[in-house]
């Protein structure tokens, strides 16, 4: 079979059978068109001719290129199960999936807010300081724009931080997702896998006031053909769905404003929804299920990060220990 109907045919059956989320359907056809264009480069054309010798080829290439752990890692794994799709639909001549050794995974150092680090973070998002801090005079029209702006995005702090849900599960976010009176949203995470997180009462009041004062003006601003996008929570400017790419800007934005130099993303509020239910005595099987992990060991890493803690304030407040 050519390259390009392996490859169509191998997202057709991602997408529908195994139920991949578009962000994982991306990773994967990515990786294998890096593949494909590399055996092209070498005259190959079809899943037939493909052996040992050029994969090999092919990865000493990839490797060269210094990818983070992390990203060689995913690409190994979308290699392996490439080729067992390949193997199991009898359209390659040889077993290449059983000579892929992924490499091992090296221990991440995560990045997350403190409690007061996280204060300063919603503190930032306040418009009146905004406001008060531009130069030019701003027109009312253009006060009450900002105005909107500023209180959905003080809800998508709230929403990460209450939450604990990733950046892709808060994009996705439908007006049906939300149940008020129970405070909950159903997100759905890695593998389509639907789950319950819950909002605080200061996430819920920050919600209520975005839907009742600043969703129905930017849902009103709507593009052409763009009616679908009005199903979720988060618009931007045009009516559209609010985009990751987004959210990622935003946040970096009021981490620069409340004076925070660590590299924080949306992940990095994650992060600290976990390490926080934990040093306030929550149970890991809680924070797992809060946090849509499969495996208890993804969660895990909070109790080593909390060990550091209290490594760190027994260095800090011991007599002896400094």
């Amino acid at each position: 079979m050519k390259l390009d109907d392996s490859l169509e045919l191998y997202l057709k059956y991602i997408r529908y059978e195994k139920n991949l989320t578009p962000s994982s359907i991306r990773s994967y056809s990515k990786d294998i068109m890096q593949l494909h264009r590399f055996l092209y480069s070498n005259n190959i054309k079809d899943t037939t001719q493909l052996d040992l010798a050029i994969f090999r080829n092919f990865l000493k290439s990839i490797d060269s290129k210094k990818y983070a752990n992390r990203t060689i890692i995913r690409k190994y794994s979308s290699y392996i199960n490439y080729f067992r799709f390949l193997e199991e639909n009898k359209l390659s001549g040889v077993q290449l999936s059983q000579f892929i050794n992924v490499p091992r995974k090296r221990e991440r150092l995560y990045t997350f807010l403190s409690k007061k680090e996280m204060e300063k973070l919603f503190d930032s998002v306040k418009i009146e300081d905004y406001l008060k801090n531009r130069k030019r005079i701003i027109d009312p029209q253009t006060r009450k724009h900002l105005s909107d702006l500023h209180k959905r995005n003080r809800l998508i702090i709230e929403l990460l931080y209450s939450t604990g849900a990733r950046v892709s599960e808060i994009e996705n976010i439908k007006l049906k997702d939300i149940d008020i009176k129970k405070g909950e949203i159903r997100v759905t995470g890695k593998g389509r896998k639907q789950r319950i997180v819950y909002i605080n009462h200061k996430c819920l009041y920050r919600l209520e006031k975005y839907l009742g004062e600043v969703r129905p003006g930017l849902s009103s601003n709507k593009k052409a053909g763009t009616r679908l996008n009005n199903l979720y929570l988060l618009l931007n400017n045009s009516g559209e769905r609010l985009s990751s790419r987004s959210i990622y800007e935003i946040v970096r934005k009021y981490v620069k404003l409340a004076g925070i130099k660590k590299k924080i993303t949306p992940h990095s509020i994650r992060h600290s929804f976990a390490s926080h239910l934990l040093q306030e005595g929550a149970g890991i099987r809680e924070i797992q299920e809060l946090l849509g992990h499969e495996n208890i060991s993804t969660t895990q890493i909070y109790s080593h990060l909390d060990i550091e803690k209290i490594k760190d304030d027994y260095r800090r407040f011991h007599p002896r220990a400094k």
